[in-house]
């Protein structure tokens, strides 16, 4: 099923077909000279055995967090040329329509940037050393930071460590750890891309590994770190349904 099939989710399944067709369209036709297993890795992702027909080249799916599943088809057709669409898991329904779109669109950039050859395929892996947003966010770039916590700070003030340890098995998705008065989740992103956050008494700190913070620009990092926050919330208020709601759309 499409973006079409969520709750209002005609426009975005609209932008996204926009995007493919014409903003990327160029780019992506250079996928057909890309290793799509390279690909996979570095979405961390796996491609499917089989084609739904002859002109569909690979099919990537891709599970970022239970119950999020995608499925990226890329279609090199003698007459129509190249397309790439964007089909989800029905499961994928319980995430609201915003995050599905935002996941979508993020990954048809970044694939775009590999079949423009902006990106090398080598899968490096994360980098070693965990950076602090701040740290290496260029001039103007904090209010980016700001907006991917927002309202959710309500939340983060009243959710409890073992509320958050919970969640994250119910993600299958991260790895939970608590030390002292502060709770921290690491998520692995993309195959070459890891986000750890971190929350205590001093507030909270977006840290990425050292490799994907120098490869991805900013506002790709805010992207994911604004889905994969949302997602840890959601699965909070299913432990502990007194935490506040962050609204119908997120």
């Amino acid at each position: 099923m499409t973006l079409g099939h969520f709750e209002a989710g005609g426009g975005w399944e609209a932008q996204i077909r926009q995007y493919v067709r014409k903003k990327y369209r160029q780019d992506l036709e250079g996928l057909a000279g890309v290793d799509p297993q390279a690909l996979a890795g570095l979405f961390r992702g796996e491609l499917v055995p089989g084609r739904p027909y002859a002109t569909i080249q690979w099919v990537l799916r891709l599970a970022p967090f239970r119950p999020l599943e995608l499925f990226l088809l890329f279609d090199q057709d003698p007459e129509f040329g190249t397309d790439l669409r964007v089909f989800y898991a029905r499961k994928s329904l319980a995430v609201p329509t915003e995050d599905a779109y935002v996941f979508a669109w993020d990954y048809v950039a970044l694939l775009a940037r590999y079949g423009r050859g902006q990106f090398p395929l080598t899968n490096t892996g994360p980098g070693p050393e965990w950076l602090p947003f701040a740290d290496f966010a260029p001039d103007g770039a904090g209010p980016m930071q700001d907006v991917s916590l927002g309202a959710r700070e309500e939340i983060l003030e009243r959710v409890t460590p073992e509320v958050v340890e919970v969640a994250v098995r119910r993600m299958d998705c991260g790895i939970f750890a608590q030390t002292g008065g502060s709770w921290e989740v690491t998520w692995p992103l993309l195959g070459d891309l890891s986000f750890r956050f971190r929350y205590g008494p001093a507030g909270s700190e977006m840290a990425f590994d050292s490799h994907g913070a120098r490869k991805y620009a900013p506002e790709f990092l805010m992207s994911l770190t604004w889905l994969y926050i949302n997602g840890l919330l959601r699965e909070c208020r299913q432990v502990d349904d007194t935490l506040p709601k962050l609204s119908a759309y997120f």
